[in-house]
């Protein structure tokens, strides 16, 4: 996600609400019903951090292109330590382990340009 992305996302915690959307073509087979599952962000090369995923999705049959729709509330942006990650396109599982990092902070107040390695 480029920094733009996750600043028009991040801008949207204050706004009255805060739930923003992401849209996939498929369907993404890995998501555990009933735990929370995470949004994780890659910019410039790490993992800096994630969103957790509301417990429900949208599924709209008319838009070809990308008829899957995640929905997350933007006020649970949590960083964590930047994590080298290497370039994908689309959707991946391979993520750093919330647990591997001993002091993940939930953010209120982030800058993206921040959260970039420099």
């Amino acid at each position: 996600m480029s920094r733009a992305v996750l600043a028009h996302k991040l801008g949207f915690r204050t706004s009255p609400n805060p739930e923003v959307s992401w849209n996939l073509r498929n369907w993404p087979e890995g998501f555990v019903q009933g735990e929370e599952n995470r949004l994780f962000i890659a910019c410039e090369g790490r993992w800096i951090g994630y969103f957790r995923l509301a417990p429900y999705a949208l599924f709209n049959r008319a838009d070809t292109a990308a008829p899957y729709t995640l929905l997350f509330d933007t006020r649970s942006w949590t960083r964590i330590e930047p994590v080298p990650v290497q370039q994908f396109r689309g959707f991946t599982y391979d993520v750093p382990s919330t647990s591997q990092h001993r002091s993940h902070t939930h953010i209120t107040d982030v800058d993206p340009q921040e959260s970039s390695h420099q």
